[in-house]
């Protein structure tokens, strides 16, 4: 069944229970970054249900509305895991109506394209608002492929939920936005509240969004608070080191441009950083010279200085050139390849990338 299907049955399925509407109260809905996203849970799901409390235990899940599969197909599938929690009991007493939607199934591939790890998952509690929120998917649905993290259509219909008032929605499109490529977020300018990214570090368990939200903060060039905070957060991090050292480096490339990469130059000068910090800096000053091509020539006396001392970063400084067509480091890419301690990833890069050169 198709989600466009699937969706208007959901929809046509709570027609009732929506007329009236009612605040949408607190669940437990079961999301960890990274995660598949709930578009793809559904498109890949193998069986999709509305389930609520069974009738002779309270604490339990069973289907009461069959969206994608069949009777026998649920039959043979394991028992849904989850409990009922006090919440979501409070919920259901209150409207008898309500239902949760949950999926069966697996979006993990393995090298051989084989679904893998599956299992129930709890989407979450269907209220006016997430109704409402299906019904736009449903439409907008139709131009996405499983899996497509590169449509832009897709990450803006997301980031249009990115402050909404439910917690639900708004985490699935920090979700969306976390999955999708930094150039392309980065291409759609979407605005957040300060205040709202400063709630997620303040949250310790909401430490999943962090690197995200620190992404998106960075993108905040217009708000003066914003851009302080980044300014102030990213130098710290570069001077003492941080979990986030990549994405606070790359923010400081947005709000700093040319001085920040010369102060992370600095750090990379000093060679008394651990490697996992050298990567990741590398990694961001790869990450700001494709979004940023101005910024590419200072960076490649960087990456060429780097080369000359440190064989250990090349890996990432063959991909960052070759994703740019950059051949300013052909020279150094080839003496790298007459050495017999070149690791076999690097040397793959490198050969690929000067093959159709030569």
């Amino acid at each position: 069944m198709r989600l466009s299907g699937l969706l208007l049955l959901v929809i046509g399925t709570l027609t009732a229970s929506i007329v009236a509407p009612r605040p949408a109260e607190a669940c437990a809905v079961c999301i960890e970054m990274p995660e598949t996203s709930l578009a793809d849970h559904l498109l890949s799901a193998d069986a999709i249900v509305l389930a609520g409390p069974g009738p002779d235990n309270p604490f339990m899940f069973v289907p009461k509305e069959i969206l994608k599969g069949t009777a026998q197909d649920i039959a043979r599938l394991p028992e849904i895991p989850f409990l009922i929690d006090s919440t979501t009991r409070a919920a259901f007493r209150a409207d008898p109506q309500k239902a949760v939607l949950l999926t069966y199934g697996a979006t993990d591939k393995d090298a051989a394209g084989r679904s893998v790890s599956r299992k129930w998952r709890r989407i979450f509690m269907l209220t006016p608002e997430r109704t409402r929120f299906l019904q736009v998917l449903n439409s907008a649905e139709e131009t996405w492929q499983l899996g497509d993290i590169r449509s832009a259509d897709r990450i803006a219909f997301f980031a249009a939920y990115i402050s909404h008032q439910d917690r639900v929605l708004r985490d699935t499109a920090l979700i969306e936005i976390d999955r999708a490529p930094y150039d392309l977020v980065r291409s759609l300018r979407i605005k957040v509240p300060t205040e709202q990214m400063l709630q997620e570090f303040r949250d310790i368990n909401r430490i999943g969004f962090v690197p995200v939200s620190i992404r998106l903060l960075g993108l905040q060039t217009d708000d003066t608070e914003a851009v302080s905070i980044v300014r102030s957060r990213y130098r710290h991090a570069l001077s003492t080191g941080s979990s986030y050292l990549y994405e606070w480096a790359l923010a400081g490339i947005e709000v700093d441009g040319s001085n920040a990469v010369a102060a992370i130059d600095g750090v990379l000068g000093t060679g008394n950083r651990k490697m996992e910090d050298r990567r990741a800096l590398v990694r961001a000053l790869a990450e700001g010279g494709s979004v940023s091509p101005k910024l590419r020539g200072q960076i490649i006396q960087i990456f060429s200085r780097i080369l000359n001392h440190d064989s250990a970063l090349a890996l990432d400084i063959a991909i960052a050139s070759r994703d740019w067509g950059e051949t300013l480091l052909d020279d150094q890419f080839k003496a790298l390849l007459e050495l017999e301690d070149t690791d076999p990833a690097t040397r793959f890069v490198i050969e690929t990338w000067l093959a159709p050169q030569e």
